[in-house]
């Protein structure tokens, strides 16, 4: 009697751990997304996302923390929020900051001979954004 809850509560635990694992899709996206985030960001927000980038030294401002941006959002990664952010489609506290705006730059470096200025596909950066949701500490 006593292993029938036992078998129960495993079976839901791994049920339910394998709900988190990513698919195979999500992997590719992700991986995507990191060759994304080290062309296109990793100069300021360094190879981890902890803000220690090469071209971040003379900017007078160190580059926030993108591994931490759930945790300053309850515990939820704010994708939609890092979206229109990064995308310049929401008002910085400081217009002058080094940020550059994806809208209208692009993604320079994903893209070096083609692309019109501005160019960000929609895939590309959701793949961006699935990788920074992974990294998050």
């Amino acid at each position: 009697m006593n292993i029938h809850p036992i078998l129960l509560t495993s079976l839901c635990a791994v049920f339910l751990g394998a709900c988190s694992l990513p698919t195979a899709e999500q992997r590719q996206a992700i991986k995507h997304g990191q060759v994304i985030y080290a062309k296109e960001c990793a100069q300021c927000h360094g190879p981890t996302g902890q803000g220690a980038g090469e071209a971040s030294l003379g900017l007078g401002v160190a580059p926030p923390d993108l591994t931490l941006l759930s945790a300053g959002n309850d515990g939820e990664f704010p994708r939609e929020f890092v979206r229109r952010y990064v995308l310049g489609l929401v008002e910085k506290d400081d217009p002058e900051a080094a940020m550059p705006e994806f809208k209208t730059v692009g993604l320079r470096h994903v893209y070096p001979k083609g692309g019109a200025d501005g160019e960000v596909l929609e895939a590309d950066f959701s793949d961006l954004l699935e990788y920074l949701e992974k990294i998050q500490k």
